[in-house]
């Protein structure tokens, strides 16, 4: 398929919550579309939990996980908050976020809270145009390689940073 060749892609998690209920997904079409201000855009499937959520609050969070939250990854790009709560399932914390109603993932390597600024049908997605309002990045300075996924092999592997040339 053509999707296939923009593989590996970094995967993230996204958050959304309206009134009492949040939920947690893994998406991997994400990129950064603007500087002044930042802005990134996402896309869900038509069907996802997170975008109805999201699209009620007009506010969402991109937790940017590690390699130890791999498996949490897997889980929430694979089931349904419909059904289960993932962000229990996946032994995740949330945290409240600043600026936006969507929490964080305590155990993230960062957060990215976003108001959605526009969302357009793609088809079977949707797609997600969002301004960030506030980054929460660890404390500690500590050097993280993204984790990717595979389509085509239908797994996740970390990137290891290439080393500058000295």
């Amino acid at each position: 398929m053509f999707k296939d060749l923009f593989y590996p892609r970094q995967a993230v998690l996204v958050t959304a919550s309206s009134s009492e209920k949040a939920n947690i997904t893994a998406v991997e079409w994400i990129m950064p579309v603007g500087e002044k201000p930042p802005m990134l855009a996402l896309s869900l499937h038509n069907t996802s939990l997170t975008l109805d959520l999201m699209c009620t609050s007009m506010e969402f969070v991109v937790a940017i996980p590690t390699e130890k939250l791999r498996e949490a990854v897997l889980l929430c790009g694979s089931t349904s908050g419909k059904f289960i709560d993932k962000f229990s399932e996946a032994a995740l914390t949330q945290v409240k976020a600043k600026k936006v109603s969507a929490p964080l993932v305590l155990e993230a390597a960062a957060n990215i809270e976003c108001k959605v600024l526009n969302y357009t049908s793609a088809g079977d997605h949707t797609l997600v145009v969002g301004e960030v309002v506030e980054t929460s990045l660890p404390k500690e300075s500590r050097e993280f390689a993204p984790l990717m996924f595979s389509a085509t092999e239908k797994k996740y592997s970390q990137k290891v940073p290439e080393k500058p040339p000295a």
